[in-house]
């Protein structure tokens, strides 16, 4: 299972394409996401062993270089992140629901992680760039004090970069929601 992960944003969608393929040349990671997010952006999460995915990330800012906008390295990932990257957890039911969203994704990575390690929550879905103006967000739910402790943590790791937009917590959200946040 993999350990860490490494994001990547670029401005240029050619060269995004280029920098994941270096990146899965220069380590042995597995792609997570590589695709063009809007607007015209190109964003990376590469996952693996800790050593592997530095290496690829360093490969991948080379063949990146000034299209980089943004990135991230998390060495030691919540294991949350990965479903949740995926769209492939099972959300149940929805205790309290925290939404959190941001200017990047390599932004919205790390406030989830910070967030999944703050609090007794579970990361429901991290969404990238996808019909969201190169904006991202994720989503989590637990008991109503875990999930504002988490949303707390992620706003306090994200707001002094610039890069928080907004996030909410709704104590007890209608069960009629949950297929329009997850």
């Amino acid at each position: 299972m993999d350990k860490a992960l490494a994001v990547v944003e670029l401005i240029s969608v050619a060269r995004g394409v280029a920098a994941a393929d270096e990146m899965l040349k220069g380590g042995d990671v597995t792609l997570h996401v590589s695709c063009s997010v809007c607007p015209g952006k190109y964003l990376i999460v590469a996952g693996g062993q800790v050593g592997a995915v530095k290496s690829a990330l360093k490969t991948g800012l080379a063949a990146g270089a000034e299209a980089v906008t943004d990135s991230l390295l998390l060495p030691n990932a919540h294991p949350d992140l990965f479903p949740a990257l995926s769209g492939a957890t099972d959300p149940g039911a929805l205790a309290s629901l925290g939404v959190v969203e941001t200017m990047s994704g390599p932004a919205a990575v790390e406030g989830a992680d910070a967030a999944a390690k703050a609090a007794r929550v579970r990361l429901l879905e991290i969404r990238l760039g996808r019909g969201l103006g190169a904006k991202a967000l994720f989503s989590f739910t637990g008991d109503v004090s875990e999930v504002r402790t988490a949303a707390k943590a992620a706003e306090n790791l994200i707001a002094p970069k610039g890069l928080l937009v907004d996030l909410t917590v709704i104590p007890r959200p209608h069960k009629d929601l949950l297929p329009f946040v997850v």
